[in-house]
């Protein structure tokens, strides 16, 4: 058997259960301050669900004006992704839940909330199955630490809620 190369397999690993197109949408999410610019910090994005981006707002004003420059928010993410990730915005008016940029979380809070958010059972068997080819064990416990921290951030972020 011809040795497969590390790209190949995180490939494999990343097409099984649409893995890949929920990291597409991690990094589209990601993306949003940049492209959000000056009204970012009125603004959370909290998820993608089938191609709709959904974005909390402080209030109906910043709505109604990110309403009006949303396709060129929608063609700006994809153009950064390089492919077709993001179909509408939705906005909706919530509790934001950033602090003033000038507050900004500090990268220990930040891992210690991360640390303390439980995956159940399942989520953590679904990742076992996503990893359980990889034959490196080194690979594989990097790749099943990933996936296990990127499920905790869908937590943080509120994707779960919506």
């Amino acid at each position: 058997m011809k040795p497969k190369s590390v790209k190949s397999i995180l490939q494999d690993v990343l097409s099984r259960e649409e893995l890949s197109k929920k990291m597409e949408e991690c990094k589209a999410l990601l993306l949003w301050n940049d492209v959000a610019s000056n009204l970012a910090a009125r603004t959370e994005p909290t998820g993608i669900r089938q191609g709709k981006m959904i974005v909390r707002v402080t209030d109906s004003v910043i709505l109604h004006q990110l309403t009006f420059l949303k396709s060129k928010f929608i063609h700006k993410i994809n153009l950064m992704m390089g492919r077709r990730v993001v179909k509408d915005i939705i906005f909706r008016v919530g509790k934001i839940e950033k602090k003033k940029e000038e507050e900004t979380e500090n990268r220990d809070e930040y891992i210690r909330r991360l640390q303390m958010i439980e995956l159940d059972q399942d989520e953590l068997e679904q990742i076992d199955r996503a990893v359980a080819e990889v034959e490196d064990e080194e690979i594989r416990d990097s790749l099943r630490q990933l996936f296990i921290s990127q499920s905790k951030l869908s937590k943080i972020r509120g994707t779960d809620e919506e």
